[in-house]
């Protein structure tokens, strides 16, 4: 099994996930966002009439969003079709490893890209080995003359 490393590893492993619970997620559909709904409103009414026909995708247009190497840039926007869906998408994706926020509709939601991780702290020895700026009230060695 190839190791999940990349943003779009993630992502595709979150939608592997919302397929198997029963919610079509489609990556990269052609198109506008009206336009995907539109899309697989009627795919999904032509193949289960009688389904919920809840779906998750992000559009061709974003996929500049992805670097060469797969990681996010910039937010991405993901297009649901109810908000119970976006509630389960934003759980995919955090179990994933991604941050999922609502985008201000109920039915999108922004992928973030991850934060690089702070620099670790100068060991301790380093930190009491710098001068502190509070020098002038340490001790005066002996002999000390102003």
């Amino acid at each position: 099994m190839t190791p999940i490393t990349t943003d779009r590893d993630r992502l595709m492993l979150a939608f592997a996930e919302l397929n198997r619970l029963g919610i079509a997620a489609w990556a990269a559909l052609p198109g506008t966002a009206p336009e995907g709904h539109a899309l697989l409103r009627t795919k999904l009414a032509r193949r289960f009439p009688s389904g919920m026909r809840s779906y998750v995708f992000w559009s061709a247009a974003d996929e500049h969003r992805f670097s060469a190497a797969g990681e996010l840039t910039s937010a991405l926007s993901v297009h649901c079709s109810a908000y119970d869906v976006a509630v389960a998408v934003a759980a995919a994706c955090r179990d994933a490893g991604i941050e999922a926020r609502p985008d201000g509709r109920a039915t999108v939601l922004r992928l973030a890209p991850r934060r690089k991780p702070a620099a670790a702290p100068a060991p301790a020895a380093q930190r009491r080995a710098e001068r502190s700026p509070w020098r002038w009230l340490e001790p005066r060695p002996v002999g000390y003359a102003r």
